[in-house]
């Protein structure tokens, strides 16, 4: 595609890019792919042939496996201005894993997993960029499956809420966040039934330790939800 001044902004903004040079950024968008998709669209399914990975200009995509019972389980909702299946590339399957769907309209770049790599091996700065991100990406699993082995749903929902508290990074006395999507999608990543974490939200809403706005969540009383039993 043609490579627009636009494009090159925003990605050079972006750590996995920033290190790369002009030249070296013409070629990635060159060899790139603009996708706009309307809500619900597939930008890939589990099994297709994995060719590149996916920077979000605008709008959001959740990242899913499908259960044997047919139940998605969602690993993550990638949000504007952030890359997703950029660990595909180091992977021997030569399909995704998991399927990618857009939870709002959205605009993306599909970007040539051939033509990053050979970059990378050009520019080291690139390569530990791509590696920091990664490892990022690796924490945050880890966190994931400590909230899942919590001995209830009750605190599987306490530590998600203080986990993107503090991942929005708001350091105010009610520190507040805005959920990512829908509510139904956050119970199936916590592994609990929508009607529990609805309940589980409403209780503590009812004795004052969290509010809750639509999608805005602020934490009224930290101590209380941190020591909740």
């Amino acid at each position: 595609m043609e490579p627009h001044p636009l494009y090159q902004k925003i990605l050079r903004e972006h750590h996995l890019f920033s290190a790369l040079n002009e030249s070296q950024l013409i070629q990635l968008i060159e060899e790139s792919q603009l996708l706009n998709l309307e809500k619900g669209a597939y930008v890939f399914r589990q099994g297709d042939s994995c060719n590149s990975f996916g920077f979000i200009i605008s709008g959001s995509v959740k990242i899913y496996r499908l259960t044997p019972d047919g139940q998605e389980k969602v690993f993550e909702v990638i949000g504007d201005r952030n890359t997703f299946a950029e660990a595909m590339m180091f992977m021997d399957t030569g399909t995704y894993v998991a399927t990618a769907q857009a939870v709002l309209p959205t605009q993306l770049l599909m970007l040539s997993n051939a033509t990053y790599t050979r970059l990378l091996r050009e520019n080291t700065e690139t390569a530990m960029a791509l590696l920091a991100a990664l490892s990022v990406r690796m924490h945050q699993r880890l966190n994931e499956i400590e909230i899942l082995s919590l001995k209830n749903a009750t605190h599987r929902v306490i530590r998600y809420i203080l986990a993107q508290a503090l991942r929005s990074g708001t350091k105010c006395n009610t520190p507040s966040f805005e959920l990512q999507m829908a509510k139904r999608l956050v119970a199936g990543h916590l592994s609990i039934q929508p009607e529990t974490f609805s309940r589980i939200i409403h209780h503590l809403s009812d004795e004052g330790i969290i509010k809750v706005e639509g999608r805005l969540i602020c934490i009224l009383d930290r101590d209380r939800l941190e020591n909740y039993d």
